[in-house]
């Protein structure tokens, strides 16, 4: 996972909580996020939104086209986040938030990762033994949640890395608790500061 914040008092925190669950990178700009992004794969990016130079939700819009294996989540203070929604398609957590909310959040999208992951190795398969979706006339599949708004809730796919199955472990190890509360900017509502999904 890579963590970006202009704040070294916000990344220490934020790696603290989450580096017992997952493998935690951190980096002090965006600049410097698309570079180790060119570099190396991550499961998950979470920035900060205020930043100087390239703003956090231009980040994850960058990231999204870079890979569709990675999710993305913004971090952010309410009256940021209204500005910043318009357009938008990352999963936000707003400021001042729960440790455990967090480590929840964090969870489920990890879980949306692997799922991303295998879905697209699923059709890479199939492709390789034959025509599928539309010329097979089948259906084809996205790797995007069906409803928009939020991580699925099925059951994730069995973990293909360390940090999948390091995530599946810790959600394993709490057991049953509520969701976390998880908002997605909906360019579609303006106004609205986002859908709730659990």
């Amino acid at each position: 996972m890579l963590v970006v914040d202009d704040e070294e008092r916000a990344l220490r925190s934020i790696a603290a909580v989450l580096s017992t669950d997952v493998d935690v990178v951190t980096c002090s700009s965006a600049e410097h996020a698309l570079k180790l992004l060119e570099a190396r794969r991550f499961h998950l990016v979470c920035s900060d939104f205020l930043m100087p130079g390239m703003k956090g939700d231009e980040l994850l819009r960058r990231v999204s086209g870079m890979s569709v294996y990675t999710s993305c989540l913004l971090v952010t203070g309410a009256d940021e986040y209204i500005r910043s929604m318009s357009g938008s398609h990352n999963y936000v957590i707003l400021k001042p938030f729960d440790p455990d909310r967090l480590i929840g959040i964090v969870l489920q999208l990890s879980r949306l990762a692997e799922m991303k992951r295998s879905v697209h190795s699923m059709a890479d398969s199939l492709g390789s033994s034959g025509p599928t979706g539309a010329a097979a006339g089948g259906e084809m599949v996205s790797c995007e949640p069906a409803d928009a708004g939020s991580p699925p809730d099925s059951a994730p796919a069995p973990p293909t890395s360390r940090f999948g199955a390091r995530a599946a472990a810790g959600s394993a190890a709490r057991g049953p608790r509520q969701g976390p509360e998880l908002t997605r900017a909906d360019p579609a509502a303006p106004g609205v500061p986002g859908r709730s999904c659990r």
